[in-house]
């Protein structure tokens, strides 16, 4: 927009007597990328299968990535890629593995139904 209409609608907002207050910038997040990614490892560490954390899972399926690559045995990668949706479901859905009793007992009810 050239200078000249900027120039017509300021001065023209400052004749206006009801006008609201400007509205106030909002800082974006003021976490460094650094705190966030400790925040990332504390709360993988914290979401747990049983004794096992999702990290601890991630650092598996890392290993076995590397055994993968080394030996060139598909079964590395398949259970690799196994480990790595585990941590994934643990990390993103960590209620529902931490009670899984509760959801096969949900799928045990629907199969009674069906029949």
């Amino acid at each position: 927009m050239p200078d000249r209409y900027k120039d017509e609608i300021e001065n023209i907002l400052k004749g206006s007597p009801n006008l609201p207050d400007e509205p106030l910038e909002l800082n974006e997040s003021t976490e460094s990328f650094k705190d966030q990614l400790v925040f990332l490892f504390f709360d993988l560490r914290n979401r747990k299968i049983g004794s096992v954390s999702a990290f601890n899972i991630l650092i598996g399926s890392v290993v076995l990535f590397a055994l993968f690559f080394a030996t060139k045995v598909n079964l590395f990668a398949v259970i690799g890629i196994g480990c790595l949706l585990v941590s994934y479901l643990t990390a993103i859905w960590p209620t529902s593995l931490r009670s899984p009793r509760l959801y096969f007992d949900k799928v045990l009810f629907w199969f009674k139904r069906l029949f």
